[in-house]
């Protein structure tokens, strides 16, 4: 199944590792993730016909892309369009994934904050969050949810992105400063850590 319409007709959970972040360990140069080049046309189409894709499938392509992010040291120049589908398709039951990815990077923390949504949508979303937090959840899930939650607010009040540049390739540049993200190493880390010792 090579053609991205047909696959996006037809898609299941099980056909996921045919647009899984699939890394072969190396960076720079020497970074490659197999699935890329498919799962990008993918993302294209959903893009274009987002009534296409189901919730799940929006999903998986977050994730994958989000993980992306995170060793190729970017985030895809569809990434806030995908994130936005993926709250528009999945509103209230794709807001685990939607903050899982949202927080992957910081490159994925910033793309996010182009996203813009309905007045309709944001006050479900934002009452979902709340009452989820309300519940005794562990540490990292109440992260991923109140930094959605600060996105969501912002977004609302239509300041999401301020502050934030998006540099295209062969732009030239001058007088760059390199913020590290400490608080979002963090999580990262720990992230890692629990995925880690999860049996496979």
């Amino acid at each position: 199944m090579n053609d991205a319409a047909e696959f996006i007709s037809k898609f299941t959970p099980k056909l996921s590792g045919k647009i899984d972040f699939a890394w072969n360990g190396k960076h720079a140069a020497d970074f490659v993730d197999t699935n890329q080049i498919f799962r990008w046309q993918v993302v294209e189409l959903c893009i274009e016909n987002s009534q296409l894709a189901s919730p799940i499938l929006l999903e998986r392509l977050f994730l994958a892309d989000a993980n992306w992010s995170v060793e190729a040291w970017g985030s895809p120049y569809h990434f806030a369009q995908l994130g936005k589908i993926l709250l528009e398709r999945g509103e209230e039951k794709a807001i685990e994934s939607f903050s899982k990815g949202f927080i992957c990077s910081f490159d994925t923390f910033g793309a996010c904050h182009e996203i813009r949504l309905s007045e309709q949508l944001l006050g479900r979303l934002k009452q979902h969050v709340k009452l989820a937090l309300d519940k005794n959840i562990d540490e990292l899930q109440r992260k991923e949810l109140e930094s959605a939650a600060e996105l969501f607010e912002k977004i609302g009040a239509g300041v999401a992105d301020q502050g934030w540049a998006r540099v295209e390739p062969g732009t030239p540049v001058s007088n760059i400063r390199v913020i590290w993200p400490r608080w979002f190493h963090k999580i990262w880390i720990k992230a890692k850590a629990i995925f880690s010792k999860q049996p496979g």
